[in-house]
């Protein structure tokens, strides 16, 4: 990959930063997110956003390297313990770490290791 290819996707993903810091600008203004979180490295964005109320979390994912460009949108809703376990059920079963079923699950990492072990003493997982 030569020089000109690297700047054209540097170009590209100072775009695409803008146009999410855009959106969640907006979002904030408007009042519709309590929180949010915005990470970037080199080939890669991520913004995490909650709603108002609490109950809602949107994670957009942007990574692009040469040749390859992936986005990704997750909704999250909080749930009750039973459903939650069934989505905690197929996190882990993706190989997924705690860490990360926790933001997807709008819990903590405390929470998700004793819905596991739940899991495990009803022989579900």
């Amino acid at each position: 990959m030569g020089k000109k290819a690297n700047t054209e996707l540097a170009i590209a993903n100072k775009a695409r930063v803008a146009a999410q810091l855009r959106e969640l600008a907006e979002q904030i203004e408007a009042g519709t997110i309590s929180h949010y979180q915005f990470t970037q490295d080199e080939n890669s964005v991520q913004f995490t956003a909650d709603s108002a109320d609490g109950k809602q979390r949107i994670i957009k994912h942007q990574n692009s390297i040469p040749g390859l460009q992936r986005e990704q949108t997750e909704y999250v809703q909080k749930q009750n313990p039973v459903q939650r376990r069934k989505v905690v059920k197929q996190l882990v079963s993706e190989g997924m770490k705690q860490t990360e079923i926790a933001k997807r699950t709008m819990t903590s990492q405390k929470t998700i290791s004793n819905d596991i072990k739940v899991l495990k003493e009803k022989g579900r997982l």
